[in-house]
Formats: C-alpha cells, sequence, structure tokens
C-alpha cells in the first residue's frame, strides 16, 4: 500500500529518498502508538460507563457521578400482610407425635355463667414447642482387675463392642463437629457452647481431637462422594478466596465431566492444563 506524503508533493519531491524512508519509518511507528492509545482510551471510557446497575460491579465501587435510582414512592400501604393474602400459619405436629395433650375445657358460660359441660368435637389447637432440658448424659465403665487364684496373673475387663475409647460419644462429637464446621464457630465459641448450653466443659485442644476423629470417620464416605462427583458436570463459579496467601478459583474435578461456568459475557474462560478451567477477567494474566 502507496503511503501519502505527508507535506505537499514540492515539498516531499526535494526530500532525499533516503530520509523519506526514514521519515516513514518514524510516521509508521508514531502511527501504532496512536492506535494503542486510542484503544486504551475506548477501553478507559467503556470502564467509566460500568456502573453496578450495568455490569457485575459493586454499588460501593460507584463514584460520585453515577446517578442512584430514584427511592420508590411510599403506597401508603401499611407493612406486612396485605388485606386478602394468603395467611401462613406454623404446620401443627400430627396428634400422635405430641409429646402431651393438655385439655382445657371451659366450666361456665360467659354470658350467664350457667355450668357448661360436654365435649368439642373440633376443639381450637394450640400447640407450644419447648426444647426439654439438657443434661448429659454419663456413663461409667468401670474395668476391674482380678487375679487369677490358680497362676496369680492379673485379668482387666475388657470395653464392650461399640464403646469408644476417648471420652465422647458419637452424638457429641457429631455436634462439635457441626458446629465448628458447618455453622464456622471458632474453637473457644465451641467450647462456651458445650460448657454454657450442654453442660459440658471441654478445652479446645478436645475440641481439636474431636474434629480429628470425625475427620477420620468421614473419610470413607468423603471420597466415595468425591469419586462420585468427579464423574458428573461440574458447575463452577467465578468467585475467588485468599486461602494461605494464595487465590482459588473454584474449577471442575475430572475431565471427563462438562464444566458450566456461571459468569457474565464480559468475562472469558481461560484453559490451564488438562481438565481445569479458571475464569478470569478479560484481559487478565
Amino acid at each position: 500500500m502507496t503511503r501519502l506524503p505527508p507535506l505537499p508533493p514540492e515539498l516531499w519531491d526535494q526530500i532525499p529518498p533516503a530520509v523519506q524512508a526514514a521519515l516513514g519509518v518514524i510516521l509508521d511507528g508514531y502511527e501504532r502508538r496512536m492506535m494503542g492509545l486510542e484503544q486504551k482510551v475506548a477501553e478507559l471510557k467503556e470502564e467509566l460507563r460500568r456502573t453496578s446497575q450495568n455490569s457485575s460491579k459493586p454499588p460501593s465501587s460507584d463514584g460520585a457521578h453515577v446517578k442512584r435510582k430514584p427511592p420508590k414512592e411510599p403506597s401508603g400501604r401499611k407493612p406486612g400482610g396485605q388485606p386478602g393474602h394468603r395467611r401462613h400459619r406454623r404446620a401443627l405436629v400430627p396428634l400422635e407425635q405430641v409429646s402431651a395433650v393438655v385439655v382445657c375445657k371451659p366450666t361456665h358460660c360467659r354470658r350467664c355463667s350457667q355450668r357448661v359441660e360436654g365435649a368439642d368435637r373440633e376443639p381450637l389447637r394450640h400447640q407450644v414447642v419447648e426444647v426439654p432440658p439438657i443434661t448429659p448424659h454419663v456413663t461409667e465403665y468401670q474395668l476391674h482387675r482380678l487375679q487369677c487364684p490358680r497362676c496369680g496373673i492379673t485379668t482387666c475387663g475388657q470395653l464392650p463392642p461399640g464403646v469408644p475409647q476417648h471420652n465422647y460419644g458419637p452424638r457429641l462429637a457429631s455436634l462439635v463437629a457441626l458446629c465448628s464446621g458447618t455453622y464456622r464457630m471458632s474453637k473457644r465459641k465451641v467450647a462456651n457452647f458445650c460448657r454454657e448450653v450442654l453442660g459440658i466443659p471441654l478445652a479446645a485442644g478436645e475440641i481439636c481431637k474431636v474434629e480429628q476423629t470425625v475427620r477420620r470417620a468421614l473419610a470413607p464416605a468423603v471420597s466415595q462422594a468425591r469419586a462420585y462427583v468427579q464423574t458428573r458436570d461440574t458447575n463452577v463459579d467465578e468467585t475467588s478466596w485468599r486461602a494461605r496467601a494464595a487465590t482459588v478459583v473454584v474449577d471442575g474435578g475430572h475431565p471427563a465431566g462438562q464444566r458450566v461456568p456461571d459468569c457474565p459475557r464480559a468475562w472469558s474462560p481461560r484453559v490451564t492444563g488438562v481438565g481445569r478451567k479458571v475464569v478470569s477477567r478479560r484481559g487478565d494474566q
């Protein structure tokens, strides 16, 4: 492609060919630089136009120039359920599962004080749910050591089958693991819960031992669940988190499964390695 001379033809023809070639190289560099800067300016303008209302950016990242949606005008209705809405009540426990039934019958008429008797075929049912007092159930196993009258050796009794060697049962261990694992409670909070609610004093070191016991007990089930998940399709999420000073992104499991990323179109998938997909922002390295 022939370049148009940057100067009028009568002036351009007076310049030596070597100088013309040098000027062409310089102008090509400046044009490429200008194209890159124009593209960068367009990207920055597009970034400025992005707000929490038209992208996945949080509202806290909006500047002062972003106009918020005007608040809705008050409708004049009272808060809560409106007249004519479907009423929702707590489901009653079936009568056969109720712990105790208290029959409440009136003895006199509320108008004339006449004595009343009989029974209502369909009485109003009012149920009160309560937690029974929590009292730790402690079982003591006394292992007797007896001496043989014949040879003189002593023999100690054995624990019955199924009795754990540690000092806590499976229900207490499961509850401690539930508090620290599912509900993300700290060791100190779990110890306070066991002492104040259950009436069982536990130290932080004992809670760590309980967690390790539950982890070993659940290891076979976790292995089976992991093997099952790795053979299925995986839904991945673009949310990352920090773990031991490293950024972790949820990715797929087994390469045989299909991965369905949960990310907007502004994000581009980038495949790194065999069977592992990491979702990153477009343009990020």
